[in-house]
């Protein structure tokens, strides 16, 4: 083997630079870890409610379902649901970590998205659905993590966020029909 070998490098380098390259190398692993288990536990329809002594869930709704929703109130604005869905999507888009997975229905829209948590990125089920009630397009706001027992209160900050960037918006006034 010659003194220039990879494997040479390595066993001259510094027990710094061993320390730092093993834990990183050890995140590496773990994230790829918790991606194939994401993977493996998508929820792929809105649920209808969070399960009993749930801590890893936050659903904000118009009936009896609202759930970690701290002193939120259910959404509902004076707008179409085409404007309401074009809102929705581009707050996913707009946030580095989210993507929209899936935009469903026409009378009722469910929009599906993964939001994934900053330094482990754990990934999050979001739904979004909305629909017309009156002249108003109501919001049920729906978010749990794939994995764990308990989120750490990030659903509430999240949908905490989400529900505080939909309520500044300049919404068109159009009266919601369907």
């Amino acid at each position: 083997m010659s003194e220039d070998s990879i494997f040479n490098k390595w066993k001259l380098s510094s027990p710094y630079v061993k320390w730092s390259t093993a834990i990183i190398a050890g995140w590496i692993v773990l994230i790829l870890l918790i991606q194939l288990m994401n993977s493996m536990s998508a929820t792929l329809s809105m649920p209808t409610e969070c399960g009993e002594d749930s801590m890893n869930c936050f659903r904000l709704a118009h009936d009896e379902t609202s759930y970690a929703s701290g002193d939120l109130i259910a959404l509902k604005f004076n707008a179409t649901l085409e404007e309401a869905q074009n809102v929705v999507i581009n707050w996913f888009d707009e946030g580095i970590l989210s993507s929209v997975i899936s935009v469903e229905g026409e009378k009722m829209i469910v929009i599906h998205g993964v939001v994934h948590t900053q330094f482990w990125f754990f990934a999050d089920d979001v739904f979004i659905s909305m629909e017309c009630n009156g002249n108003l397009v109501e919001l049920t706001l729906h978010s749990q993590s794939r994995l764990g027992m308990n989120d750490l209160g990030e659903n509430l900050r999240r949908m905490t966020g989400f529900h505080a960037d939909m309520t500044a918006v300049k919404w068109s006034g159009t009266a919601c029909e369907g």
